[in-house]
């Protein structure tokens, strides 16, 4: 009966296709065609932050408590919501709720597909395999996803709201697919009733501080995850730098999403060769080289290093989620993973924050001197604690 379990994963490469938002390349020419403001854009990415943010662990939660197949079910339906307000409104209120829904279809989403592929391994004791298989879900979504990209403007250039109800359709598809996942069996329904929310956090919270190889995972995960998601936030400032005529912005978008998903498939190839460490080691250097080519670079250097940031970021997220998933108890995977995901929403968020006064003051590639230092400092020091962990491991165990 175990080996059924092995449907999950391709049904989760191809439901993991069919979740992209493909509005992503003209969402903002969108919204300008509607008449919207700078300021009004920057709140509809403020709601979806906060939404996420506040509803984060609970989907982890949900997840945990009523099943990874609801869970997806629920990312398919918020997420075809927020492609039909897009595709029937024509202002600030409609896009502030398509908004809202998208960051309550993120919620439903962190760490789902993760935690369905993990405990499929479990089922088909596989789980030495969870870096290849994960990468392969990367790769293929990512693929295809650079295929659509390149679609979506001349789609959009026929019918301004025709990449929405594209959008709609792939979420539908996405619905139906969710559908014939299958999942252990729950625990009973008494178990699992509303107050056992707070419970579940107490739980994921004291998982997480008992163990401090998660700890550490987590911490990499969100220094690394906040730190690449800030940069990616001036991709298209740094390709005007770089003079790319905006026509080809759509090759660049296709050209990095097929890369992260390369990034994430070479890491299982790469493990053959390499320790844990020197795969980290690598994935940190990738983020160096690219902020230093933000930094020095002109023309196409700032195109490469913004392609070798989107290989990083395949590399490190498939590097950090597997060591996390391999520090987790199966009944609290989802919530800790949501906790994971709400502290690099809340890490990135600063970094915004602070690296946005920063760049108005100096601009934008000098700005990434300042960022660079700081990425170094925290890398430092949270190697730091990771020796100190390791030294006080060996003296528990008696070896010098």
């Amino acid at each position: 009966m175990d080996r059924d379990y092995y449907r999950n994963i391709p049904l989760l490469y191809i439901y993991s296709i069919f979740i992209k938002r493909v509005s992503q390349p003209i969402i903002i020419l969108y919204f300008l065609l509607n008449r919207l403001s700078f300021a009004q854009i920057g709140i509809l990415a403020a709601t979806t932050l906060v939404v996420q943010m506040t509803t984060d662990i609970y989907g982890g939660i949900f997840a945990d408590t009523y099943g990874r197949k609801a869970t997806l079910l629920l990312h398919s339906v918020f997420g075809a919501i927020t492609m039909l307000f897009y595709f029937i409104g024509n202002s600030f209120p409609w896009f502030f709720l398509a908004s809202i829904m998208y960051g309550i279809a993120g919620a439903f989403i962190t760490g789902t597909r993760n935690s369905i592929l993990y405990d499929t391994l479990i089922k088909l004791n596989r789980v030495v395999e969870f870096k290849k298989f994960n990468g392969r879900v990367l790769l293929y979504s990512h693929i295809i996803n650079a295929l659509v990209l390149l679609m979506i403007p001349v789609m959009y250039t026929f019918n301004v709201k025709l990449p929405f109800l594209f959008g709609i359709g792939f979420f539908l598809i996405s619905f139906i697919l969710a559908l014939f996942f299958i999942e252990p069996q729950l625990e009973k329904k008494s178990e699992r009733a509303l107050p056992v929310y707070g419970t579940k956090i107490i739980e994921a919270l004291r998982e997480i501080k008992l163990n401090k190889k998660l700890i550490i995972a987590i911490l990499l995960s969100m220094f690394t995850a906040s730190f690449i998601f800030m940069g990616v936030g001036y991709i298209q400032p740094l390709l005007k730098i770089s003079k790319l005529q905006v026509v080809y912005f759509g090759v660049v978008y296709a050209l990095m999403s097929g890369l992260m998903g390369i990034g994430g498939l070479i890491t299982h190839k790469l493990e053959k060769y390499f320790t844990q460490e020197r795969l980290l080691i690598l994935g940190l250097g990738g983020i160096t080289i690219s902020f230093l080519g933000f930094s020095f670079s002109v023309g196409v250097g700032i195109i490469l290093a913004v392609l070798i940031l989107k290989l990083s970021e395949g590399f490190n997220r498939i590097i950090l989620e597997d060591e996390i998933n391999k520090n987790i108890e199966s009944k609290n995977r989802t919530t800790i993973l949501s906790v994971t995901s709400l502290s690099k929403t809340l890490a990135t968020s600063g970094l915004i924050l602070i690296f946005g006064f920063i760049s108005d003051l100096v601009g934008v590639q000098h700005m990434f001197n300042y960022a660079l230092g700081l990425f170094f400092v925290i890398i430092i020091v949270t190697w730091i604690l990771v020796n100190n962990i390791k030294r006080a491991k060996r003296r528990e165990y008696g070896v010098n």
